[in-house]
Formats: structure tokens, sequence, C-alpha cells
């Protein structure tokens, strides 16, 4: 999957979650954050500097409200594979949901690398979080990590974005509400995939038609 696909997939996650929310009182119990917060933090440039990554952070603040969401999704793309770090902000751990991980788990070296990035990452969330809302409830202190086995059968590389993204959707914090497995990545993700493209290519002739008829 390419970064500009998933920025676009992760943020239609994000406006479909505050549309499902409106009628929450202002809580919402989940942020999707866009590839290129992370993308930026590992090519150590400062987040703060780029305009779309501050209107991410921002976008649905009039009607939701951070401090409400449990789980921030950072999606980040690694030189082999997508991988998700998701921040548990009520356990304070990051939970670091890598499709690429078989059935024998993780490697000292592979869980090295996790946490280097998952690190960078938790540094660079925590500066946008305190700047951008002054009652940010969270600490930053004392964070552990966790590196659950999600996928019991090995994915190609090319599969890790979906993988990702499903991750994304359907990890509630403990545990993927639907499971995953190779067989039902074709016949689960692919069909999901194809169906969200759709609904996004027609979104955007209705802006596009929108602003041609104004």
């Amino acid at each position: 999957m390419t970064h500009e696909m998933a920025t676009a997939i992760f943020r239609r996650l994000g406006q479909v979650d505050l549309f499902f929310s409106k009628d929450s009182t202002g809580q919402i119990w989940r942020k999707f954050v866009e590839p290129d917060f992370a993308t930026t933090v590992l090519s150590n440039a400062d987040p703060m500097t780029i305009q779309s990554i501050r209107a991410s952070f921002q976008e649905g603040t009039s009607s939701c409200n951070p401090a409400s969401c449990r789980m921030w999704y950072i999606p980040t793309i690694l030189p082999d594979d997508w991988t998700v770090y998701a921040f548990d902000m009520l356990r304070k751990r990051i939970i670091v949901l890598d499709p690429a991980v078989g059935l024998f788990g993780y490697s000292n070296r592979r869980v090295s690398m996790h946490e280097f990035v998952s690190n960078k990452l938790h540094a660079a969330l925590f500066t946008c979080l305190q700047n951008f809302f002054s009652s940010w409830h969270c600490e930053s202190s004392h964070w552990g990590h966790t590196f659950p086995i999600i996928m019991r059968e090995k994915i190609e590389k090319e599969q890790t974005g979906l993988c990702a993204t499903f991750f994304a959707w359907n990890y509630d914090g403990d545990k993927l509400q639907t499971p995953l497995n190779k067989v039902c990545c074709c016949s689960i993700i692919l069909p999901w995939k194809m169906r969200f493209l759709l609904i996004h290519t027609i979104s955007c002739c209705r802006t596009h038609l929108h602003h041609t008829a104004a």
C-alpha cells in the first residue's frame, strides 16, 4: 500500500468515527493519526511545523473532545512493512501491531527496532498533545510496550498495509474484534478496501461537483 493510499484511508476512517460519534455528547474513544505524522517524526523533522499534521490533530475538536480518546492509532511505514502503534492512554502502554510477525513472535532485533520507533513517536505525540490541548490528562512518563502476536501466519510485504489498516479499525485495546489470518485476508480485507475506495471516490466526485456548481 502506498503512503498516499494509507493517508486517504486513515483520514476517511477518522471521519467515519466522528460521524458516528456525533450523538455521544462529545466523547470519542479512539483517534486515527495520519501516516504523515510518523513519516515526519522518523525523518527527524518537527511535526508541529507541518500544517496538515496540525490540522489532523484539531479536526473534529468542535464536536468531540480529544481528551476522551483512550486509543491513538499511528500507522507507520517501515523499510520492510507497515506497522500500527496503538497508544493506550488508559493503561499507559504502546501496543505494537505488526502484521509481518507470524507464529514465532518477535525477534530481539525486531523488538528493539519497534521500541526505538515507538519511543520517538511517543515523544512527538505528547509534544503535540500538550501543545494543542492545555487540559491533556495523561502523563508521558512510565509507559510500557506490548507485543501481541496477532497473525498466526506469514503475510507478504505487499499485504501488510491492508492488514495494518484492518488492525487499527478492529483492535479494541485488548484484541481484534474480527480475527484475521491469511485465508481471510483476501476474502475480508480486499473487498473491504474496494468498498472503501468506491465510497471515497464517490465522495471526492461529489465534493468536486459541489465546488464546480458554486
